[in-house]
């Protein structure tokens, strides 16, 4: 009479297989995980830049007639309102006011974001008539 032998379980080879394949997909879930964080973080900075550089230009819209150092013309550097330091290290922003040649009724505001990298720049501008 011949036995016959069942096998149970798995075997080490089997299980450190099985092991390493497991590993290899939760590096590569990290990778994207970090990969993902990353990019959100610069979305994120740029958009606070974004609402900084709007707020202030929409600020400066309505006293763009109020004095007359903004009679600058676009065609020479640009009058500098104010150069502000914001939260962020390395953050400044500029406020501009200069009116368009042949166009003194009309008022172009620039509100510019820069930090030390110079990926991160955020310009808003528009024109206000009197």
């Amino acid at each position: 009479m011949r036995r016959i032998q069942s096998q149970s379980g798995f075997s080490a080879v089997e299980l450190l297989i099985t092991l390493f394949i497991a590993f290899l997909f939760i590096m590569m879930g990290y990778q994207l995980y970090s990969v993902a964080m990353q990019g959100g973080g610069e979305s994120r900075a740029k958009a606070k830049a974004s609402n900084y550089a709007y707020t202030y230009l929409r600020a400066y819209a309505g006293i763009a007639f109020t004095s007359t150092s903004y009679n600058t013309p676009c065609t020479t550097p640009y009058k500098m309102v104010n150069n502000y330091l914001l939260e962020a290290p390395n953050t400044i922003m500029n406020v501009e006011i200069c009116y368009p040649v042949n166009s003194p009724q009309l008022r172009l505001i620039t509100s510019k974001v820069s930090t030390g990298n110079p990926s991160l720049e955020v310009t808003h501008a528009i024109y206000v008539g009197q």
